[in-house]
């Protein structure tokens, strides 16, 4: 009988939790419904063509990958697609019991105007600063502060270099550390945690200043005329 009550208890405490979790998941839709239709911008409960579109973190781990949340608009004249990222992974304790864990992100692309070496910037850890001591690759640039700050890995080191000057450097040291990514024709910048409407916007901002503040002459040497738009920054 007593485990039998401690069966039902632990039901009812389960379905309990199910169910806030579910009133605070449609609660946090429609706030995100909410803001893209004050923009103008289009939104989708799901769009699953995004979890193959990207290469590199956050994607291509785990299983049961969705893009959830999505909402398309535009920052300025670029456009843009920020979503609720998650994938599940799985561990066991070697005693037949298994662990599934949600792991979610927020992921922002912002559109760019023509295909660029992949470069990507993420905040330094405990982890990455034991990967230098092994030898793996980081570009260094020109501020300490930043090489302190982040790891840099591009294709190509000399664009990094152009594409990161100073004042790109010292705004990215003044703001949020997030991470991000130029992979083709999108820059890419994620974290890890829910969408929420105020650290889209943050992000966005952020991935304005990185493009304008690539220089015209970095467009141009990839084909693309900077300087009938405003996008990118003097050379």
């Amino acid at each position: 009988m007593g485990v039998l009550v401690f069966v039902l208890v632990g039901l009812a405490v389960f379905g309990t939790l199910a169910y806030f979790n579910y009133k605070r998941e449609q609660a946090r839709r429609g706030a995100l419904f909410q803001w893209a239709t004050a923009n103008k911008w289009q939104f989708a409960v799901e769009d699953d063509s995004l979890v193959g579109r990207w290469n590199g973190p956050p994607f291509g781990e785990g299983d049961h990958r969705r893009a959830g949340n999505v909402i398309y608009g535009a920052s300025g004249s670029q456009r843009f697609v920020s979503f609720d990222y998650s994938y599940e992974t799985h561990s066991s304790d070697g005693r037949g019991n298994s662990t599934t864990t949600v792991n979610r992100f927020t992921v922002v692309a912002l559109a760019l105007p023509t295909d660029l070496p992949r470069l990507q910037v993420t905040p330094e850890s405990l982890l990455t600063r034991v990967g230098h001591a092994f030898g793996m690759s980081d570009i260094d640039l020109e501020s300490e502060d930043f090489n302190r700050a982040f790891r840099v890995t591009c294709t190509d080191p000399k664009f990094a270099c152009d594409a990161l000057p100073p004042r790109t450097m010292q705004m990215l040291l003044s703001r949020p550390h997030v991470s991000w990514r130029i992979e083709l024709t999108d820059l890419v910048c994620w974290w890890s945690g829910e969408q929420a409407a105020a650290d889209v916007t943050v992000a966005l901002s952020t991935m304005s200043a990185i493009v304008a503040g690539i220089p015209s002459f970095v467009w141009h040497d990839h084909g693309y005329d900077a300087g009938a738009t405003s996008v990118g920054g003097s050379s």
